[in-house]
């Protein structure tokens, strides 16, 4: 099977060591026969730290979902935990898995009750209205998701490539003991980039404790797998009941011609 995942930037090339490291990392990991194509996205604000920056990046990933699905993938995965998951699945035929949902769903059958911990205040309030979207809500903490502090930057990220013991984890450990004080017994990694580097350290426990930290990257992917194996035995991809319902392409050509969005990718939709 193939696999698309999608970023939410383009290839910004300051974090080249990141795109190097996710792609020597991940590829392993998938059942034989399975293959990943990491693509970016051909405009973006390379911001996602605001629901409007969010809003402007998930046309970006729609283009691409759009093509990857043109181009005979199996299933397209947005490797951000800000994405248009809904959005792909009503316009797309093929199975759509997010590194949000999907490690949150797998959650459920890890423990009682679920944190998240991100990388930002901002992405802690998009997380926490998706889990609410998604209606998990009740087998999460109050006040679901939590940001490291100080936040995350660059400088943070690169130095977690060569050593996320460093300053990541202690500053991940600190938000993520406050959610076992309120109740978790899981914790994910809320961010699609540290997610593979803990687990790549070996940081699989909050230390001192049994609560799992769970690389919600690599159980996303996985989780996508099992989604195109089930579309493959069963057929079922999607509901054809609202919101899923495929929407009437040809006025979806033309709002985005209205928009003065390009012609290329709307013809390619399928």
């Amino acid at each position: 099977m193939r696999i698309c995942w999608i970023h939410p930037t383009t290839k910004v090339a300051a974090l080249e060591p990141v795109w190097n490291m996710l792609e020597t990392e991940i590829p392993p990991l998938l059942s034989p026969g399975s293959s990943v194509a990491f693509r970016y996205t051909r405009h973006s604000a390379d911001f996602t730290r605001s629901l409007y920056a969010e809003h402007l990046n998930s046309v970006a990933m729609m283009d691409e979902a759009i093509a990857a699905a043109s181009d005979g993938f199996d299933g397209v995965y947005f490797g951000c935990w800000n994405d248009p998951l809904w959005e792909a699945r009503e316009v797309l035929d093929i199975p759509v898995a997010s590194v949000g949902e999907q490690s949150m769903l797998a959650a459920l059958a890890m423990g009682r009750r679920f944190a998240v911990v991100t990388v930002s205040e901002k992405t802690a309030t998009a997380i926490e209205r998706d889990i609410t979207l998604y209606g998990l809500r009740e087998r999460a903490i109050i006040r679901p998701a939590r940001s490291i502090a100080p936040e995350s930057d660059a400088a943070l990220l690169l130095g977690a490539v060569r050593d996320p013991g460093q300053s990541f984890i202690p500053r991940f450990e600190a938000a993520a003991r406050q959610c076992i004080a309120d109740g978790a017994d899981v914790i994910l990694v809320g961010c699609a980039w540290y997610g593979p580097l803990l687990r790549r350290a070996g940081y699989t426990r909050v230390s001192g404790t049994d609560v799992p930290v769970i690389d919600s990257t690599t159980v996303a992917i996985k989780y996508l797998e099992a989604m195109i194996g089930i579309a493959r035995c069963t057929s079922a991809i999607k509901s054809g009941a609202a919101p899923f319902s495929t929407p009437d392409q040809e006025k979806i050509r033309r709002a985005r011609a209205a928009l003065g969005m390009p012609r290329n990718i709307a013809e390619t939709w399928p």
